[in-house]
């Protein structure tokens, strides 16, 4: 075995009792794991020889026996994982273990969360996970040890069964995160709970469920027990039918950053904010996008995931930068800068995959220093046909794929001198206007025409390209790859040109390929398998290493069922050739 080995995974094999002999001497081992080894008994010196050990995994074992020193002899342990095991308590020696920063006593049967009075000289220690046990109640004595700690811990009860929180247990008590989602019996349980939480000073708090179930309950106070918790971030995940609606963000208005999931909240009423900096909205039932205007600290905003939203726009938010309103089904008209007024500092705006778009002359009119534009599946129609997009400076990343454009105007791209990234991949283009379509694009460095209906291009069209590292191709007509000889694109890594109809590809043109080029997609063309292709298939097969997928570049043949693979045919075909098409 090598004596420098850093890391050993021995899961499932079988190991009834660990005992010294078990392992020899691994001083530089890190990380051990023996998760389901039918381990019952573990003796004294079971890591003596295995001593420098910080992480230690015993999931799933059915411990029965932990001889008093059995963990202790592992005193640079950082990491102790104790999930299914079979604890019923924390009555285990590791007092010694004074490094200890996480641990993971998951899926057992403990009824108290109070630890054991040797843990207040765990200095460093910061993760406590009690999930899923058989917590039911929680009692002042139960946080005495975690507040003695140094604090900046986090804590997970969540899917334990708690019926009661005894006031003050949470009193002036620090944790960087508390999770306690599925925690409570039933939804009076989670109501009084986060009532017990008060006075909690929590870094980030996660509640909800985990699985969806439907309640009659319309009680408004649900979440009142919020208002008696200090926290920065709240995430809650809803998965209930309740009727929170205009009430859910109400003892949420000192949440730094708020994310609510998979609920079915459809109003939300508007609340004064003060120092929200995100608010993450994600697969509900909004009707229409929060009312969040003047809200001076909010940084970013993501509503997504909803059915046929109304939007009436955002005003006077200068610290807006990040604004995802994506799957949402929305219709806008008259967009963008009426919908985004007095919002300066927006670099990122995401309106794709909803119903359609119609725009305003210079539609990002005071929207000056956006980087990244994505409308993808939403049907605009328009930016293809009058230059919409003209002089957007600071745009990086654009994304037009599948809108329903039709690129007739030339000047499309015109003064987008620092974009990197354009996707345009599911429309369609006028004659002529590819030859002109990307001029002055000098920083482009990805271009995905895919799905275009393309069957022809000339070197003239990426004259400008210089920086180019991907151009996809991928699902056009192409039947030629002429461009290629003559094309000026030093910097290309990546041509996709797979299911197109290119049947050969002159000797010439592979001659003169990008020199830089690394991958080279072919796959599921009607590559020709000729005696007089000899050179194509001798090429393939020496730079196979090119093709994403090289068992896809597939030999047009007589028979319409045949798969014979290019790479199949060896690197003299002469005789094959001919067996494959007579």
């Amino acid at each position: 075995m090598d004596i420098t080995r850093v890391m050993l995974d021995f899961s499932f094999n079988f190991l009834p009792t660990l005992r010294r002999t078990v392992f020899p001497q691994l001083y530089n081992l890190k990380l051990l794991d023996l998760t389901r080894c039918h381990i019952h008994h573990i003796t004294d010196d079971a890591f003596h020889n295995v001593k420098n050990v910080a992480t230690l995994i015993l999931t799933g074992n059915p411990v029965s026996y932990i001889g008093p020193d059995g963990l202790n002899s592992l005193r640079k342990l950082q990491r102790l994982v104790l999930v299914d095991t079979g604890l019923s308590s924390l009555n285990v020696q590791f007092n010694n273990l004074t490094g200890l920063q996480e641990l993971n006593i998951g899926t057992n049967n403990i009824q108290s969360m109070a630890l054991p009075p040797f843990m207040i000289k765990f200095r460093d220690f910061s993760s406590l996970n009690l999930h899923a046990n058989n917590i039911s109640i929680l009692r002042v004595d139960d946080t005495d040890v975690l507040r003695r700690m140094r604090g900046n811990i986090t804590l997970i009860l969540s899917r334990n069964p708690i019926l009661y929180i005894e006031p003050g247990t949470f009193q002036n008590l620090h944790l960087r995160e508390l999770n306690i989602r599925s925690a409570f019996v039933s939804l009076d349980a989670q109501r009084d709970g986060l009532k017990g939480l008060g006075g909690l000073n929590v870094g980030k708090l996660i509640i909800g469920s985990y699985r969806e179930h439907h309640s009659n309950t319309k009680d408004i106070n649900d979440l009142d027990g919020l208002c008696l918790i200090n926290f920065e971030e709240v995430y809650f995940f809803q998965n209930k039918w309740l009727d929170l609606s205009s009430h859910v963000f109400r003892c949420m208005v000192n949440a730094t950053k708020i994310t609510l999931k998979q609920g079915h909240v459809r109003v939300i009423e508007p609340v004064p904010f003060r120092r929200l900096k995100e608010l993450h909205i994600d697969k509900n039932r909004l009707e229409e996008i929060p009312q969040l205007s003047n809200i001076q600290s909010l940084e970013k905003l993501v509503v997504v995931n909803n059915n046929q939203v109304l939007f009436r726009g955002l005003r006077n938010m200068p610290s807006l930068r990040h604004v995802d309103l994506s799957r949402n089904q929305m219709s806008l008209g008259s967009c963008c800068f009426r919908y985004f007024s007095d919002t300066p500092n927006i670099r990122h705006l995401n309106l794709s995959l909803n119903a359609n778009i119609m725009f305003l002359a210079k539609p990002f009119s005071g929207l000056d220093l956006l980087e990244v534009l994505d409308f993808h599946h939403t049907e605009i129609g328009v930016v293809g046909q009058f230059g919409l997009l003209q002089n957007m400076k600071n745009l990086k990343y654009l994304d037009l794929s599948y809108t329903s454009n039709t690129f007739s105007s030339t000047s499309s791209f015109s003064g987008l001198t620092s974009l990197k990234v354009l996707k345009i991949a599911g429309n369609a283009f006028q004659e002529e206007t590819l030859g002109y379509l990307f001029e002055n694009l000098i920083v482009l460095e990805v271009l995905d025409m895919s799905n275009c209906g393309i069957d022809r291009l000339v070197w003239r069209d990426f004259r400008d390209l210089q920086r180019l590292q991907h151009l996809l191709l991928s699902q056009n007509r192409l039947t030629a790859l002429d461009f290629l000889a003559q094309a000026n694109l030093p910097s290309l890594k990546q041509l996709a040109l797979d299911q197109n109809s290119i049947s050969s590809i002159p000797q010439n043109t592979l001659q003169n390929l990008p020199k830089n080029l690394s991958v080279f997609d072919l796959s599921f063309n009607p590559i020709i398998c000729l005696c007089t292709q000899r050179y194509l298939i001798q090429w393939i097969i020496k730079h196979q290493k090119m093709f994403p997928k090289p068992h896809n570049v597939l030999c047009k043949t007589l028979q319409t069922d045949s798969k014979m693979r290019a790479i199949d045919l060896g690197s003299t075909p002469h005789t094959k050739l001919h067996t494959v098409i007579k």
